[in-house]
């Protein structure tokens, strides 16, 4: 193949990418969130967009839950309880000692008796609510024994909010064991969607950019959603959708790695074109582009951090030698080595 006809593909292929959706899975502890129901979408979107509305803290929030998260994942693993329940305690007391009105404490905002039977010390001198292992490690035992009774990852952490009797009762009275059906009190019918929104900014911030899907963590605000094709109101730009993979219990497909180099830019500015040279050969949507080939996306800065848009439908993401999406903003400007992972999508088991 030419390189002249290796280009013309490419390019071809870029702007027919630029036009579609992105293939996105939307989950709780690996649980597909039902987004194809209309009501559970718009819900969502809702949350997501209250979120946006305060973003100045969402920086803040998610470099001071980076700081946490390494010491709190090594116990939900120790107790095989999936990684997602990391963001109950962002959702809970955004990390913070804060005492509830009713009197729950600490990050994970344990209730005194409910601390007390898990075995840790509160009374008026020393309270290990507000130690974060101990605390971790007794909610790790609370989250595995509503497990135990509920046999779902989804109605636990609801469980958590409003308690497993609450719930439990709720799943007999209305004869559904689906959270997303079940009509419950305002707090926890919006609870799993918290901690959903939480998830999707922290790890997705890409799909809400400006040239990705939803115009948020952007200089501008807009009424478009990420989750339905919706015609734009006049003078605004129209956005993407995302395709959403439904099913009861998902994997991940393995991801393919390819290396790559990037190319240095000392004055990077939001929404500027960021250079790319392959190191492997790459496939993708069908369009073949040979090593030594440079590529362009446009980049976007969020919490110090650029996310490019390779023009392939967010199939293939720009990472940084650990893994981690986008790359950080003193890395762009000294270039070196990074990857390019290509999702190859959901399946269901």
């Amino acid at each position: 193949m030419t390189k002249l006809l290796q280009t013309i593909l490419f390019i071809s292929c870029f702007c027919l990418c630029t036009r579609t959706g992105h293939a996105q899975m939307v989950d709780f502890c690996g649980e597909a969130v039902p987004l194809e129901r209309d009501f559970v979408s718009f819900r969502l979107m809702d949350v997501i967009k209250w979120h946006l509305r305060h973003q100045n803290f969402l920086p803040l929030l998610k470099a001071k839950s980076e700081q946490y998260f390494p010491l709190i994942v090594p116990i939900l693993k120790q107790y095989q309880i999936p990684e997602d329940f990391k963001y109950l305690p962002v959702v809970e007391s955004g990390f913070t000692n804060a005492t509830s009105p009713v009197g729950a404490q600490g990050v994970w905002q344990l209730m005194p008796g409910t601390a007390a039977e898990l075995g840790l010390v509160v009374n008026n001198g020393y309270d290990e609510r507000n130690h974060l292992i101990k605390a971790t490690q007794a909610a790790c035992v609370l989250i595995r024994k509503l497990y135990s009774q509920l046999q779902s990852w989804t109605l636990v952490a609801a469980a958590y909010n409003a308690g497993a009797g609450n719930i439990s009762r709720n799943i007999r009275r209305q004869g559904s064991k689906d959270y997303y059906q079940l009509v419950l009190n305002n707090e926890t019918a919006q609870y799993i969607y918290k901690i959903i929104a939480v998830k999707q900014l922290f790890e997705s911030p890409e799909l809400y950019l400006p040239g990705f899907g939803y115009n948020v963590f952007s200089k501008n605000t807009t009424n478009g959603s990420v989750f339905a094709s919706t015609p734009a109101p006049e003078g605004e730009a129209a956005f993407k959708s995302i395709r959403i993979t439904v099913g009861k219990n998902i994997q991940q497909a393995p991801a393919l790695i390819y290396s790559a180099t990037l190319q240095h830019n000392t004055s990077f500015a939001d929404g500027q074109l960021v250079s790319i040279k392959l190191m492997d050969d790459l496939q993708a949507d069908g369009v073949y582009i040979s090593r030594n080939t440079s590529i362009s996306g446009r980049g976007w800065l969020v919490s110090n951090r650029v996310y490019v848009d390779l023009g392939f439908g967010n199939t293939v993401v720009l990472c940084d030698n650990e893994g981690k999406k986008g790359v950080p903003l003193a890395q762009l400007k000294e270039g070196g080595t990074v990857r390019l992972i290509k999702a190859e999508g959901p399946k269901k088991v």
